[in-house]
């Protein structure tokens, strides 16, 4: 009973739009008002169809995009867009969906739904986009279909860069839920979608001559496409590039002019029928153009000689696993087993620009001496070139039999033309003598020139070293020391120190070499007792440049560690049965002595609690682990150790239970110990603050 009402239902709807005549005006965009309800009543349609929830909330879900509404109001015709389970709006061609107004209200038409296909055919003319429109009557359609797949074609756009690959053949693909297909297989059974976070430029993928183009519309104008059509004469071919932006096709592209592959045709925008901006490439094997007042054809296959896989057919990872297989294009780009993951599906093009940008240095000249001193920039002009723009032009330096970028890229001319910049040699290499430099262009349309008008230049010794020196050894009646310098740059930035030390008298050792960051001017040493060592330091700069060791592998600085200590007046207290009672609160004040010899404490909790046991380094260089026991003095419930000599320790003893326990305190090191290497002590309740989660 239900089937027959939803029947009769929707071949009244089919006769409703019968009733539409062809003399009425082009249809109009829906107002915000109207549109809003077309949405409600869409979202409502798929919510009362059971089956569509699955197939289509399972990875895309579609809204309302752009609607056109007849002349009489009565009509709308509903773009559908899709967005995946990231929230990202695909950029592809729309699906459709069709609305009659009823006292009820909107009441919409999916395809697959009894009567689609002649409610299509009965709507006003310029109502369907020419992707739902049959071709003209006289219209002869080549057999080229027939024959081998067509080859020579790139990827349309500039080599090296990447673009996304939206969809191939999920143009034709049935998903009525979705909105789908966007058009049939007969038409876009060869036609890619290729996208990119923004406009890109677009190269011609095949040489051909200009038969058609339009720029003029408004970008992300939907009632208006831009396109650019280019023949093949000797294939009886058509390239259509559909969805082209505002103003972007030069000017000297005209009607019969020729095209190189890899020349600048236009950029990508979201004109026409489209839900985000992309380019729609394919090839036919006839054109005609629409109510839509742009060009549209049968697709025919071609190959990519710069897409490696599936003979040069490019398929995105969605494809490849959710639909048939056609033609044998079995792989992708990317993981099959996470289809839409945004890392899957970008295809570079090998498409060498037709015309790649130009250009020269003018300064440095070839010979001159440059970056005399401790001056580490040098000036630098150049002209540069392009048939479209320049967008960026950059210094090269041959390293290693290599050209490397250097100093910034510099993407705006001080006049036309002409560029002027520093760049500091120095933040690359140490260079020296003879150094051979050339200049880099890139253009709009993405290509990149080789190394450009090449030559030799002389550096005098315009990258030193940094440079350091020690002070004198500071000590604190301890076996460890504090060692303190001061540095400077002259060239490039710090990068690190390397402190080397050695008996005295002794050799020195590179196996002896303490690696400090740039950022510090002091280290502690632990050494010995009774030993005297000589210290060294030398400065090395980011490039790995080292200053120069001390001449004669002089010594910069020395001290004598001493050999004996006083305790302190808590001694003895070097097991669990000595242990010194603590306090909660009470800081004590203990030193290390003597090598090795641990401290005991005792202490009392009275509240289950956390707590806090703080051991900071007080004087000398002292640095001690943290051990917590139970009652009895062997079962372990906390450690904590210093990150280093003269650092702090501490541990945290988490949901003490009321009683006693112990804390054993050893010297991080077995051999750093003396009267002047004080720590302190303190066991207090813990106050444990938890900064809040913030998700981004």
């Amino acid at each position: 009973m239900h089937q027959n009402r939803f029947l009769s239902l929707l071949l009244l709807f089919a006769a409703m739009f019968l009733l539409a005549t062809t003399d009425n005006p082009p249809p109009r965009p829906a107002s915000a008002e109207i549109e809003a309800d077309l949405s409600e009543a869409f979202s409502n349609r798929l919510q009362a169809v059971p089956e569509a929830k699955s197939l289509t909330f399972n990875l895309f879900i579609p809204e309302l995009d752009t609607a056109f509404i007849s002349p009489d109001g009565e009509t709308a015709v509903l773009w559908l867009a899709l967005r995946d389970d990231t929230g990202r709006l695909l950029a592809t061609e729309p699906g459709l969906a069709l609305a009659h107004l009823s006292d009820q209200g909107w009441q919409v038409m999916l395809p697959g739904d009894i009567g689609w296909e002649e409610t299509l055919a009965s709507l006003p003319d310029g109502m369907l986009p020419l992707e739902h429109s049959p071709a003209p009557d006289g219209i002869l359609l080549n057999s080229i279909t027939n024959n081998a797949p067509l080859t020579g074609y790139f990827l349309p756009y500039a080599a090296g860069t990447a673009r996304w690959l939206e969809g191939s053949i999920s143009h034709f693909q049935s998903i009525p839920e979705l909105g789908y297909p966007s058009c049939s297989q007969e038409y876009c059974g060869f036609a890619y979608d290729f996208t990119d976070a923004w406009h890109f430029p677009l190269v011609a993928s095949k040489e051909g001559t200009v038969f058609a183009l339009r720029d003029s519309c408004a970008d992300g104008s939907p009632s208006c496409t831009n396109y650019i059509v280019l023949r093949n004469n000797s294939e009886q071919t058509y390239q259509i590039y559909l969805h082209l932006a505002n103003g972007t096709i030069p000017d000297k592209l005209t009607p019969g002019t020729t095209v190189l592959r890899g020349q600048y045709i236009g950029d990508s925008d979201d004109t026409g029928y489209s839900t985000s901006q992309h380019v729609h490439f394919m090839v036919t094997d006839s054109v005609w153009m629409g109510n839509s007042n742009y060009y549209w054809g049968r697709s025919i296959d071609i190959r990519f000689a710069d897409v490696l896989i599936n003979n040069g057919i490019p398929r995105n990872c969605y494809e490849v696993t959710q639909f048939p297989i056609y033609n044998g294009a079995t792989e992708c780009l990317g993981n099959k087993s996470d289809p839409r993951n945004p890392a899957n599906d970008w295809y570079v093009s090998g498409n060498v620009g037709a015309f790649p940008p130009t250009g020269a240095l003018t300064q440095p000249a070839a010979g001159a001496t440059v970056m005399s001193g401790s001056n580490p920039l040098m000036d630098v002009t150049a002209t540069a070139s392009d048939d479209v723009w320049v967008t960026g032009v950059r210094l090269v330096v041959k390293i290693g039999g290599q050209w490397v970028e250097i100093g910034p890229k510099i993407t705006q001319p001080t006049q036309p033309g002409l560029f002027d910049w520093d760049v500091d040699m120095c933040a690359v290499a140490p260079f020296n003598g003879p150094v051979e430099v050339a200049l880099r262009v890139w253009d709009h349309e993405g290509n990149v020139s080789s190394a450009l008008n090449p030559r030799t230049i002389q550096v005098d010794h315009a990258c030193p070293p940094p440079t350091s020196q020690l002070n004198s050894v500071e000590g604190f009646d301890s076996t460890a020391a504090r060692l303190s310098w001061n540095a400077g740059v002259s060239g490039v930035a710090l990068g690190w120190f390397e402190l080397q030390w050695r008996t005295d008298p002794g050799a020195w050792d590179e196996a002896n070499t303490l690696l400090v960051s740039g950022s510090q001017r002091s280290a502690w040493f632990a050494g010995q007792p009774g030993i005297s060592y000589a210290f060294r330091l030398r400065a090395m700069d980011a490039n790995s440049q080292p200053e120069p060791w001390p001449a004669a592998d002089a010594a910069e600085t020395s001290t004598t560690l001493p050999v004996n200590c006083i305790p302190d007046s808590l001694e003895s207290d070097d097991n669990s049965t000595q242990a010194n009672p603590l306090a909660l609160g009470d800081w004590v004040q203990p030193n290390l002595c003597s090598a090795g010899n641990p401290d005991w404490f005792r202490v009392e909790i009275e509240n289950v609690a956390d707590y806090f046991i703080s051991a900071p380094s007080q004087n000398g260089g002292a640095a001690v682990r943290l051990t917590v026991y139970e009652e009895d003095g062997t079962t372990i419930l906390a450690s904590g150790a210093a990150a280093g000599i003269g650092q702090n320790a501490s541990v945290i003893l988490r949901q003490a239970a009321v009683g006693s326990y112990f804390i054993k305190v050893d010297p991080l090191q077995a051999n750093l110990f003396g009267t002047g290497a004080v720590y302190r002590l303190m066991v207090s309740e813990a106050e444990l603050v938890f900064l809040p989660l913030v998700q981004r």
